[in-house]
């Protein structure tokens, strides 16, 4: 019995665009709509959620804990789009004409391998990148 937080009056105070559905992002958006913004997150790949999502096992955070966690920032009001790819789909530009201010959460980007002999092997990943590759086959 997951019990969602009350959406406030409707938003008053402004639109706001949040660029990325991680955990940053997810709670910027919560945060706004609780204080009277219309909020709207784009988020590039199919489901929100970022590294809870894609990049921590199951057997560490349930999806079904994310999915909750998730319906629950919706209920504030806000709007989730997903498959969205910022400057592709939709460019800064529109968004700026759009919205009163952009939050960008875009995380952690690609990562740094050490140089180290090897890494750019086939069967080499990242960690981020071995464990987005687990989740999306769960």
């Amino acid at each position: 019995n997951h019990k969602f937080p009350k959406k406030t009056a409707e938003p008053t105070k402004g639109k706001i665009a949040v660029v990325g559905s991680g955990p940053s992002g997810l709670t910027v958006a919560g945060d706004l709509a609780k204080l009277g913004y219309e909020v709207i997150i784009f988020e590039a790949l199919h489901e929100a959620g970022g590294v809870l999502t894609y990049g921590i096992p199951e057997f560490r955070l349930p999806k079904k804990i994310v999915k909750q966690e998730i319906a629950s920032i919706e209920a504030l009001g806000v709007t989730i789009e997903t498959n969205v790819v910022v400057g592709k789909t939709i460019t800064m530009e529109e968004i700026m004409s759009e919205f009163d201010a952009c939050y960008l959460s875009v995380g952690a980007g690609a990562p740094n391998f050490m140089g180290i002999p090897g890494t750019s092997l086939n069967g080499v990943y990242s960690s981020s990148e071995f464990l987005t590759r687990i989740n999306l086959m769960h």
